[in-house]
């Protein structure tokens, strides 16, 4: 009610001035009058709000910082009418210059509502009112002078305005102190003559003496020891290290403890703990304390205490300024803060607060810290109150004084005692109810636990415990509590997100100090052992080293050296807290926080903390358990870092590369580790095995976790990252050490062996030059990791470029001898793309006219855009004092040019354009007697830390005739023997090199012919044909494969479909009698078309929306339709639908999941498919039979489609092969790819998973087709051929995302993944596929780019008669109909040119290609069908090579003729 009563009062006033400044009848004495009122509704409010306990550094609007106070709801009132502050400012405050009744009520408002208002509005933009407030603040009479100075201090705020004063500042400062001193003063004097005055009542019953009480409400008594008493508690005993208070005895540093914890004090049991005090102080002793506690609030009177409180406001500000310092020295500003904040002496909290703000921004000089800490002054801060106002004060000031090393020295060289209150103050503060105290109390720590005597006595007091506590009472950790996080504004969000930042960076110091003195002692240790001189050990009172590189050589000596069964107690204590869970779910629940700057560098430093945990196996085994992350779901910890680690949810480098190094701890560790003594050797005899069993066991565990959550896939899309530019190289590296680590299993072994990584020499490729130039030292590092993967993976020594074979030494002969010969004009062509890209365009011109050379020869380049460039996240810089003058640019070039770290400088040539020199970088071992750079450690780290120098050649380096000699002169190098030399590594890379080569070219990579035996077939299908009677059935080996490439590479278009109702198809079959084809169309209708006339024979209404699957039965007699919206939607439905008469369609039953297929032997079975899970129905009575799901096993395939296996014993779902009879889980497939699940071979041994081929009986990967990747694949009737039609990824919304396979069909040899051809529509993309039993025919549905008025695209099924060309009639007819159709219409819209596909497909067949057309070229001439070539220049045909010719020659025969 008092509330509303003042807000009422105060809308009345505004309300009447309002009324008479309309009607001009205010004078001067109505004016004041009212701003007087207003000011003690204002100041009387400001009490209230006092009261309530708000944090003393929220600045913020008090209505933001509590909602409910009456303070912010007469703010809000007063700033709503703006006529009104205009008045207040430039009328009342300025522009009455003979009336400073009228200037000092005005002044006494304004600065009554500041802290409501933006200080740079107010006196940034108001001209002229810093010059009369700084004339009226040193010369005004009171109280004008103390308003005055208190507005000046909200100006000082605003650098611009200190700036631009400095001179008028420095002078008010001198005259200030000079004022505060004397104030001072009479404060003393006051006290003094109060003392003596004034006896306490009912003195005599205590049997003590008393003096007066302190000025103001306070009521406490001084007692002869010093202390304050309060006057209201009868029964009050002091001695000079306790209170004893009713017969209870406390802290003589706690004078009370209020009644209630938020809006006055705290009397929970946590308080009670602390203080060590069981009872409640007696409510009546509340006006006493409320000084101390939270302070008064008076500006009519001005009491004595309130003017110094007004001036050091001021002075706050411009102390942090270098040329002011010397005036606080001067003038003795140490005295003064140490009188106000001696509650002893000064009973004003508030007084005591803004002195100890005082200090703090004084303590950004680190000459004034070391007078500071030589005054005994932390002594005087422990001396502080708690709970008080002033506590929170001594926060700040511990916090800034941390920031300097000297200092921080200081503080640890005091006694053991001193030290201790310190932490005990910190360890208060971590429970404090003010975020502010707890936010600066866990600074203080994240700088002090580098010195080992804070360290030890945080953990002799339990203070990881309370550090972990701040993090875990965080309601907006519990993000299942809706109603919790409802009552949140985004203020107290963005405040507990920075109290997460501030104490895990807090826990990382921690965590970083105890591990660098574990390292040191098993360190000391072992060098005992060995003889070697000890290592000094680091003296308590000195920082810890826990640099980067520090912390990283620590981290590996404790992994190679710390005994398995040896318990390190910090990163114990922190599990049995539950702190390891803790920050798991804090890491899945960060990259969530939108709009957050600290996000990144929160995540880091809690991974961070891991990196340094995960040294145990504890914590590495604790990262392999399940737990639950917002919303409910359950996922195993490792996934989150896995995750973190592949950028999709918080793409920052640091991030990337700290969730990277938490992996390679978890899969980097050594196999044997020491015994449970710290000092001993590797065990021996049972306990060594023993030691390596659990090693293993262990370290098997982690590499299946990382598997299992497809940390191979994360690794591998790691390896080739390009962006940042910056930190590319960097994550390389640490990917590739990951990758290593996993490499010793023998599993993952044998799977990254058969990916591109290997067969295709990609890591080779990126080995030769680093993504960023300056980023030497990482690239070596990446080359170094590739290479011992290489040599793990292959099993040979990558260095052994010795001890050649006799047919190496024969193949090397060959090559010797081969005359290479080149181009001159593709040289050429290059110099002067070379030449064009340095700009130097006139000498391009004039090599391209007097060379004859072609406008463009080179092929196009796919250039990657340009990278965006992120910087790397920086420390929060210590808060350092600042200058009034500003820099000039000179100078501060000078100091950051001075500033910056002097590198060796290495000079790095343009690169160029041209093909790289095959092969990776090249690592050269350094002779015994040579010197090195390598930095000389105190002890020796080879007998624990072994690094081998791996060295890697290309096989065309075997032999020393080889070896480019450099040692010449500068003139023996020429461009002709640069070119020769690289040709000759090419050919040196040949399988079976000849010495009688044609000419070579610059542009693609020469290969030599293969050798062919006497028993293969023949590449002419006529010789093939005349041979089967030699050599049945097939005219030769390989004759089976050649007959299928030669049918399969060859489709003429026979008929178009297109939908009469103009809604388009989307998904085609063929019926059962092969004589209608059924069409769903994207209206939902299904469609039955006569294959040889094309007419509509029925149609039915099947679904809603676009059906994307059709399957019909065997029998001919059943239906099965899906339809969805897109390919993620799981809200999607399928149904089973009967075949009558006519085709007509009767909906048995409707089923859950977007897609659904018959089982494949008997089909009395549908597999359904509803996002990550799929059902088994029953076809006769539609029941679920069994549920085919597992949440620890789930791959999240995009597009996951389950699938029987051919014996129906097996489904494939969502990467995972499953039992049908027993509905368990067999095994998880290793996940490649974001999109395609999977299929079964129709031989039933093999599982394609995208490009990925697995062997069902072993679960290895037998190798990979890269020209399946990203495609849907549906095998033909006989199973010996794949046809392939490529997906996007982001479902064709962008044209620009379109693959440029989306146009192609292509074909595949299913019995070696071979390329057949790839054949080119005229459409923008493929939607579905069908085929027919006899393999003669296949229906594809095309969607068609049209460029008419309504610009929609047409969905057409077109029929295609496999191993038949179009003639030239066809081609005329065809172009006779295009033009009736479409008279304007561009057929080719959205397909690629001839060069395009010629150019893209020599990036992707390899060498594939020219054999492919060289063997199509001879089978057209056995047939005479050169005319036919001739007209389908425009169909081109090339082949995509999954796996290359010379496989062939690997292949049993009997598995080559098992299909024929």
């Amino acid at each position: 009610m008092a509330a509303l009563d003042s807000l009422t009062k105060f809308n009345g006033i505004l309300d009447e001035w309002i009324t008479n400044e309309y009607r001009n009848r205010l004078d001067n004495s109505e004016i004041i009058n009212m701003l007087t009122k207003l000011s003690d509704i204002i100041e009387k409010e400001t009490e209230e709000f006092y009261k309530m306990d708000p944090d003393p550094f929220d600045d913020r609007h008090p209505g933001r910082s509590n909602p409910t106070c009456t303070l912010g709801h007469l703010m809000k009132a007063l700033f709503k009418n703006d006529n009104f502050m205009n008045k207040l400012v430039n009328s009342y405050l300025l522009g009455s210059h003979h009336n400073l009744e009228l200037q000092t009520a005005a002044c006494r408002l304004l600065l009554d509502v500041l802290p409501g208002l933006e200080v740079g509005v107010v006196f940034v933009e108001t001209e002229g009112i810093i010059r009369p407030l700084l004339q009226w603040a040193e010369k005004a009479e009171e109280p004008l002078r103390s308003y005055a100075t208190g507005l000046l201090a909200g100006a000082m705020e605003v650098q611009d305005v200190a700036v631009d004063y400095k001179d008028e500042n420095h002078h008010l400062v001198l005259v200030l102190l000079k004022r505060l001193h004397e104030l001072k003063s009479q404060m003393e004097k006051e006290n003094q003559e109060k003392m003596k005055q004034i006896e306490r009542p009912f003195g005599q019953f205590s049997g003590k003496s008393c003096g007066s009480t302190s000025p103001g409400r306070s009521g406490l008594v001084p007692t002869s020891s010093g202390e304050h008493i309060s006057a209201r508690v009868n029964s009050v005993k002091i001695s000079p290290n306790k209170i004893t208070v009713n017969g209870v005895e406390g802290d003589s540093s706690l004078p009370c403890v209020s009644p209630t914890k938020r809006n006055i004090g705290s009397n929970s049991p946590r308080s009670q703990a602390i203080y060590d005090l069981d009872t409640e102080i007696s409510g009546s002793s509340w006006t006493d304390q409320q000084p101390y506690v939270i302070g008064t609030y008076s500006m009519s009177p001005l009491t004595l205490s309130m003017k110094q409180r007004l001036i050091l406001q001021y002075l706050t500000p411009l102390a942090e300024y270098q040329e002011l310092l010397s005036t606080a020295f001067e003038k003795n500003a140490l005295d003064l803060i140490f009188y106000y904040v001696d509650l002893k002496k000064n009973v004003d909290g508030r007084l005591a607060l803004e002195a100890l703000k005082y200090l703090a921004t004084l303590l950004c000089h680190k000459k004034f810290s070391v007078e500071f800490l030589q005054t005994n002054g932390v002594q005087k801060l422990l001396e502080v109150y708690r709970p008080s106002i002033s506590a929170t004060g001594v926060s700040l000031c511990l916090y800034y004084l941390s920031y300097f090393e000297d200092a921080m020295e200081r503080v640890c060289l005091f006694p053991e005692h001193i030290l201790s209150k310190v932490v005990n103050y910190i360890l208060w503060l971590l429970e404090c109810s003010h975020n502010s105290s707890r936010s600066h109390a866990a600074m203080f720590l994240g700088q002090a636990f580098t010195f080992r005597v804070i360290l030890d006595l945080f953990d002799k007091k339990d203070g990881l415990r309370r550090l972990v506590n701040v993090i875990s009472t965080l309601e907006i950790l519990n993000e299942n509590d809706e109603q919790v996080h409802n009552t949140l504004n985004d203020d107290q969000i963005y405040t507990m997100r920075q109290m997460v930042r501030h104490v895990t960076f807090a826990m990382k110091r921690y965590f970083e100090a105890h591990l660098s003195l574990k390292a040191d002692e098993i360190r000391r240790s072992h060098l005992r052992n060995d003889g070697g001189s000890p290592v000094q050990e680091t003296p308590a009172y000195k920082p810890i080293k826990v640099s980067g590189e520090v912390v990283q050589d620590n981290i590996e000596l404790m992994m190679e050296l710390m005994p398995v069964r040896l318990h390190w107690d910090p990163e114990l204590l922190f599990h049995k807290l539950g702190g390891v869970v803790l920050l798991t779910k804090l890491l899945a629940l960060i990259p969530s926080w939108s709009n957050y700057t600290g996000k990144s560098e929160t995540v880091k430093n809690t991974l961070d903390i891991f990196t340094v945990c995960t040294v145990t196996p504890r914590t590495q085994l604790a990262l392999l358990q399940n737990i639950t992350v917002p919303e409910n779901l359950v996922y195993p910890a490792i996934s989150i870092f896995i995750n973190l680690a592949d950028g999709e949810t918080l793409a920052e480098p640091e991030v990337q590369k700290s969730a990277l190094n938490v992996l390679i701890n978890c899969v980097c560790g050594p196999i044997e580790r020491y015994g449970a003594g710290v000092g001993r050797y590797m065990s021996v005899g049972s306990r060594k095995k023993i030691n390596s069993k659990m090693g293993e066991d262990i370290l098997s565990k982690m590499w299946n976790g990382i598997r299992i959550n497809n940390g191979i896939m994360v690794l591998l899309k790691l390896l080739s990252i390009k962006t940042p530019i910056t930190d590319a190289d960097s994550i390389r590296a640490l990917a590739c050490k990951a990758l290593l680590g996993l490499s010793r299993s023998e599993t993952v072994r044998q799977i990254i062996s058969k990916l591109p990584l290997f067969t295709n020499g990609q890591i080779q490729y990126l080995m030769k030059e680093p993504v960023l130039q300056d980023k030497q030292q990482e690239f070596i590092k990446f080359c170094r990791y590739a290479s011992d993967l290489m040599e793990r993976v292959s099993g040979k020594l990558a260095s052994a470029n010795f001890d050649a074979s006799l047919d190496e030494i024969r193949r090397a002969d060959i090559v010797a001898h081969t005359k290479i010969r080149y181009s001159e004009k593709e040289l050429l062509q290059l110099i002067h793309d070379h030449l064009q890209k340095n700009g130097l365009m006139d000498t391009a011109c004039m090599l391209q006219k007097e060379g004859n050379l072609p406008r463009c020869t080179t092929p196009p380049l796919i250039h990657p855009t340009s990278p965006q460039l992120y910087m790397n996240p920086q420390a929060t810089p210590s808060r350092m004092p600042r200058q009034f003058n500003v820099m000039s640019s000179s100078s501060s070039h000078a100091i950051s040019s001075a500033s910056a770290p002097s590198l060796p400088l290495t000079s790095v040539s343009n690169q160029s354009t041209t093909p790289c020199t095959p092969g990776p970088i090249r690592f050269t071992r350094q002779s015994q007697g040579s010197p090195t750079n390598t930095p000389k450690n105190t002890y020796s780290k080879t007998r624990f830390l072994r690094e081998r120098d791996s060295v890697f050649t290309s096989p065309a380096m075997r032999s020393k005739n080889f070896t480019l000699k450099l040692q010449g002169s500068d003139h023996d190098m020429t461009l002709d023997k640069i070119v020769t030399e690289y040709l000759r590594k090419q050919h040196a890379l040949c399988r079976n090199p000849v010495s009688t080569c044609p000419s070579m070219s610059l542009f693609t990579p020469h290969r030599c012919p293969e050798p062919r035996g006497s028993k293969f077939a023949s590449i002419n299908i006529t010789s093939r044909l005349a041979s089967r009677a030699i050599l049945p059935p097939h005219g030769g080996l390989d004759g089976a494969c050649a007959n299928r490439k030669f049918i399969y590479s060859r489709f003429r278009p026979v008929r178009t479909y297109k939908d009469a109702d103009e809604n388009g198809f989307s998904c085609c079959a063929f019926s059962v009698d092969q004589l209608y084809l059924l069409l769903g169309t994207h209206s939902g209708d299904v469609k039955c078309l006569n294959v040889y006339t094309g007419d509509e024979v029925a149609s039915n209404q099947c679904h809603s929306n676009t059906v994307t699957n059709l399957q019909p039965s065997k029998d001919g007699n059943l239906l099965l339709t899906s339809f969805a919206m897109s390919w993620t939607d799981i809200s999607s439905a399928s149904s089973l639908w009967s075949i009558g008469d006519g085709t007509s369609l009767t909906e048995r039953y409707a089923l859950n999941g977007h897609h659904a297929e018959f089982s494949k032997l008997i089909e009395d079975k549908i597999l359904t498919t509803e996002g990550e899970k799929s059902y088994i129905i029953d076809v006769p009575t539609g029941d679920t039979i069994v549920e085919l799901y597992d949440a620890d096993k789930v791959n999240g395939y995009r597009d996951n489609r389950a699938t029987f296996h051919p014996s129906d014993d097996l489904v494939l779902n969502d990467g995972v092969l499953w039992d049908v009879r027993s509905g368990k889980s067999i095994h998880k497939f290793d996940k490649f790819n974001p999109h395609i699940s999977g299929s079964f071979h129709p031989m039933g041994l093999e599982i394609i998973i995208n490009s990925e081929i697995w062997d069902i009986r072993t679960f290895h990967l037998l190798h990979t087709a890269p020209a399946l990747d990203q495609c849907q694949i549906k095998f033909s009737n006989a199973g010996d051929i794949i046809y392939a039609i490529h997906i996007d990824e982001e479902n064709d919304i962008y044209e620009n995302s379109k693959s440029p396979y989306s146009s192609t069909l292509r074909t595949f040899d299913s019995t070696n993944y071979s390329s057949i051809t790839t054949f080119e529509t005229k459409a923008q993309s493929i939607c579905d596929i069908c085929t027919e039993n006899t393999d003669s025919c296949i229906a594809m549905v095309e969607q068609n780019q049209q460029f008419g008025e309504t610009s929609m695209d047409e969905f057409v099924c077109k029929l295609y008669e496999i191993g038949k060309l179009k003639d030239s009639e066809d081609d005329q007819q065809a172009e006779e109909e295009e033009e009736m159709e479409d008279n304007d219409d561009d057929d080719d819209g959205g397909n690629l040119d001839d060069d395009e596909l010629d150019s893209f497909d020599d990036d992707n067949d390899g060498d594939d290609n020219d054999e492919d057309n060289e063997d199509d070229n001879d089978d057209d001439g056995e047939d005479n069908d050169d005319d036919d070539d001739d007209d389908d220049a425009s169909d081109i045909e090339f082949s995509v090579a999954g796996t290359s010719e010379d496989d062939d020659n690997d292949l049993d025969e009997d598995l080559l003729f098992q299909l024929y």
